[in-house]
């Protein structure tokens, strides 16, 4: 079945089939694949972990395809959109974009694709997955996904600089690329006085807009003209930062948990709790700064973690990335208003709730906060959770809990459900409980449950 993103390229599409996904490519794409391949090019960045890899099928009778080539990708275990990553995650994947087009001219041939969408993270590092992005170079000819390349990644980070880190989340609305004309007047007009920001955003925002000054400065592009350009947006996005703000959980463990004590305690029992389940992947739902997906770190587990904190999800990939960390995917996500299904027909871009599926889900100080910060029911978020994973390891902290009085503070306790017995017989209806403890002296509970 063609994936519903696979629309776009003549060139070929992406499809499902028995559960693994696989790449056509159109007859008409034959030269330029030719090219990727005889040129050394694909080699090339197979070495240096830029490009997914893939073998080609030779017998495609059983896919009932029409005439064409067949590649099976290596598979990627989960898809996470750009509106899930944080700013250095965005900041890597424009940085491979671009040292991608730049090997692609060396060989003789240009990348004609510059969208985020075209980048996965695996094994802690972003990685291109378009293998059909590449066709043979003309001289003369300026670089195609130039404006793409501006809208798509350099609009968002310079939105994040200037503005606010979740200002990416604004390509949920312009999965194509936020507009030239909505970034210049959405950036501050301090960033006129930025030479690069002047010329790749508000200058070319001019010059889209008014159709005979395009044609008047569109000229013969040189080889060597079209690498200083990409070499120079590649140096202007290596040194733009986020704008800084300090944020509520991002020195949760540190500061505002009930002490060192606690924080030891439960990760002996969650470690004691999870050598009980065999489990292959875990999604660690408000991991915070990812202890506790950190525990597993270069293991053979997958870990998931996921946050609506931006400064603690920033800083874990860039742990996961200086050391090395090969088997944890950081996301950026409220829990309580997850990514929506978006694009043509709703039907492009899964919803992060559709693709979140696991043999363990591990919620550790988060249901007080959807419960009460977010007036979800109890029964709502066991029916929410039961549907990611076969167990659930999950903690319950009491009215009593100092913390969650905080979050009662100024207003009503409306949240008559909110006890122990009844989390117990509400999470009972979806789970069987496989084991209960409180965590040392604190009165919050530990429960490992499996899905009936």
């Amino acid at each position: 079945m063609q994936l519903p993103s696979s629309y776009r390229d003549d060139a070929g599409f992406v499809f499902e089939q028995e559960g693994k996904i696989y790449r056509y490519i159109h007859p008409r794409y034959y030269n330029d694949y030719a090219l990727l391949m005889e040129s050394g090019l694909y080699d090339d960045l197979q070495k240096k972990g830029w490009l997914i890899s893939h073998e080609e099928i030779a017998d495609t009778n059983q896919f009932n395809l029409p005439e064409g080539k067949l590649l099976l990708p290596k598979q990627i275990p989960f898809i996470c959109y750009p509106y899930e990553w944080s700013f250095d995650m965005w900041k890597d994947a424009a940085l491979l974009t671009l040292q991608v087009a730049t090997t692609a001219l060396k060989k003789g041939m240009v990348l004609k694709d510059a969208t985020p969408f075209n980048i996965q993270f695996m094994h802690g590092k972003p990685l291109f997955i378009d293998t059909l992005s590449f066709e043979k170079y003309e001289e003369g000819k300026s670089w195609v996904a130039y404006r793409q390349f501006c809208e798509c990644f350099l609009g968002p980070l310079l939105l994040m600089h200037y503005c606010h880190p979740s200002t990416n989340k604004l390509i949920t609305i312009y999965p194509g690329g936020i507009p030239l004309e909505v970034l210049v007047n959405l950036l501050p007009k301090r960033s006129r006085w930025n030479l690069n920001t002047y010329l790749h955003i508000h200058l070319q925002s001019r010059f889209s807009g008014n159709g005979k000054r395009k044609k008047a400065v569109e000229k013969p592009f040189s080889k060597q003209k079209l690498e200083l350009i990409i070499k120079g947006l590649g140096s202007f996005v290596s040194k733009i930062d986020v704008k800084k703000l300090s944020s509520t959980w991002n020195d949760y463990y540190s500061n505002t948990i009930p002490g060192n004590d606690y924080l030891d305690e439960k990760t002996k029992l969650v470690l004691s709790f999870l050598k009980e389940t065999d489990f292959k992947h875990m999604i660690d739902l408000g991991a915070n700064d990812g202890h506790f997906s950190l525990l597993f770190s270069n293991t053979e587990k997958n870990i998931i973690a996921i946050d609506e904190d931006a400064n603690c999800i920033n800083a874990l990939y860039n742990k996961i990335k200086t050391e090395r960390i090969t088997n944890i995917l950081p996301m950026v996500a409220d829990l309580s208003s997850p990514s929506p299904a978006i694009g043509w027909n709703n039907n492009e871009r899964s919803s992060l709730t559709t693709r979140l599926k696991t043999d363990l889900v591990l919620a550790l100080a988060l249901v007080q906060h959807l419960a009460i910060s977010c007036n979800l029911p109890l029964n709502m978020i066991a029916e929410w959770m039961k549907n990611m994973g076969e167990y659930l390891l999950i903690e319950f902290v009491p009215k009593t809990d100092d913390k969650l009085q905080l979050l009662l503070e100024n207003r009503k306790d409306i949240f008559h459900d909110y006890n122990l017995a009844r989390f117990k017989e509400i999470f009972g209806v979806h789970y069987n409980l496989l084991r209960e403890e409180i965590v040392g002296k604190t009165g919050r509970v530990l429960f490992l449950m499996k899905r009936r």
